[in-house]
């Protein structure tokens, strides 16, 4: 009995509950829902909406017409008359980025009135400590410099603080040494050429002729002054020893190693080697001019005369007097040639003594 009303009375409790769900879901489908709180303000401006795609056929005239735009409206400068810097090729190294015009040491005095009375200018090429190979030059060839109508000096690079004492004292003996404003340097023999061609174009342009040569070099002058005069009338040339389709050196341990960025070309341009070699006036003059725009190549010789000379369209004229090679020390043999390389300082009196031997006979 107990426990049938105890199941009555949780069936009724069960039976209220779920009558009570009943109404409250019906309640609450009648009552209308809050309204939801206001959203506060956006910071900053909504995105524009995206731009309607352009059809693809008519992208290209979209792309040109904004290049030709772009063309037609000049860039803002500040200043008007501002020129395109073009852009500089990578590893590439253009000579007026390192060769600085001027000299330390112009001696101008080494060519008077311009060079009016000059026949023909020479120029050695020497480094700071080839003071003994300068003696040896002054005592011997270079003695021909005491003639009015021959100019001679030595170009040099600034020399390093230990030997600058002692380039300044055989200055100050001599008066013959043209320092440039650039590192004396293998690497920098092609500044040191073009500080040469730069002096004569200043201090001696009313010369007719240039030697360039170096001091390790012996120098007929008497046999160079008859080749100029043959030749006196000749214009824009180069005369020496020319070398032909000389391939460029690729290998990096090579001493004359030029890199694809000095040098692209697959041949060298035909060239005078540098020991010597002569240039008319009007020649030098426009090497020197053509430099600075050209990529700067180390090895001066195929620079100067063969890529700049291609450039301005100098001729290069073999000339075989020119040996710019060690030979044998025969009378004939030094008599004969204009330039003999390789001579140390003490062979120079040797070759000094041959040239003025009066007793050999020499066939012609």
């Amino acid at each position: 009995m107990w426990l049938a009303s105890g199941a009555v009375r949780r069936s009724h409790a069960l039976a209220l509950a779920a009558l009570g769900a009943l109404l409250l879901l019906l309640l609450a489908a009648r009552v209308p829902p809050a309204p939801a709180p206001p959203r506060p303000a956006p910071l900053a401006p909504a995105p524009a909406p995206p731009a309607p795609s352009v059809p693809r056929a008519n992208t290209t005239a979209v792309v040109a017409a904004a290049a030709a735009t772009s063309r037609a409206t000049p860039r803002p400068t500040t200043r008007s008359t501002a020129r395109p810097t073009p852009r500089p090729t990578p590893g590439v190294v253009l000579t007026r980025d390192l060769y600085e015009a001027g000299h330390e040491k112009p001696h101008p005095e080494l060519c008077p009135a311009l060079g009016a009375k000059v026949q023909l200018v020479v120029l050695v090429t020497s480094a700071p400590g080839h003071s003994a190979a300068r003696d040896a030059v002054r005592l011997t060839w270079g003695h021909y410099a005491a003639r009015r109508d021959v100019a001679f000096g030595f170009v040099l690079g600034a020399p390093p603080a230990e030997l600058r004492a002692a380039v300044d004292a055989e200055d100050a003996l001599y008066g013959d040494l043209i320092v440039g404003r650039f590192v004396d340097s293998y690497s920098n023999l092609t500044l040191k050429t073009l500080s040469m061609l730069e002096w004569v174009d200043t201090y001696c342009p009313r010369a007719p002729r240039l030697l360039k040569t170096d001091d390790d070099m012996f120098i007929n002058i008497p046999r160079l002054l008859r080749f100029a005069a043959a030749r006196a009338n000749a214009t824009n040339t180069i005369w020496g020893k020319v070398i032909k389709k000389s391939l460029p050196k690729r290998t990096s341990k090579s001493k004359y190693y030029v890199s694809p960025a000095q040098f692209p070309g697959k041949v060298f341009p035909d060239f005078a080697t540098g020991p010597a070699y002569l240039v008319t006036s009007d020649a030098a003059r426009a090497l020197l001019a053509a430099a600075p725009a050209e990529r700067y190549l180390r090895l001066e010789d195929v620079f100067v005369t063969g890529v700049l000379a291609a450039k301005r369209r100098v001729r290069r004229q073999h000339a075989p007097e020119f040996l710019n090679k060690k030979v044998a020390a025969h009378p004939c043999a030094v008599q004969r040639a204009v330039s003999i390389h390789m001579v140390q300082f003490h062979e120079q009196f040797d070759l000094w003594r041959k040239l003025l031997d009066g007793k050999t006979k020499c066939a012609s």
